[in-house]
């Protein structure tokens, strides 16, 4: 478990590792696959907008790295997926 600065008060994000992979559940960090892409854009539940968008372009830079999966629970039906070329790739079915 890890703190998550600048979202809800006591925002925590999980990682968790396994053979060299690892799945990082970001909950409220992340809203909307288009925050990717746009980390700068932030939402009304941040407490600390600014520190919110420097958490979230390190951990797009961190969900980019090889072997990395992310787990997003506000991205509807696309959760499971990878960052590749600055942009969410939902895993396929």
């Amino acid at each position: 478990m890890r703190f998550a600065a600048g979202h809800t008060p006591g925002h925590a994000e999980y990682v968790i590792t396994d053979g060299g992979q690892r799945l990082i559940t970001f909950g409220d960090a992340v809203h909307s696959p288009v925050q990717i892409e746009n980390p700068g854009w932030s939402c009304g539940y941040n407490h600390d907008p600014v520190e919110a968008a420097s958490h979230r372009r390190k951990l797009v830079a961190e969900l980019a790295e090889p072997g990395t999966i992310g787990f997003g629970n506000h991205f509807a039906d696309v959760v499971f997926g990878h960052v590749r070329d600055g942009r969410w790739h939902p895993l396929h079915r």
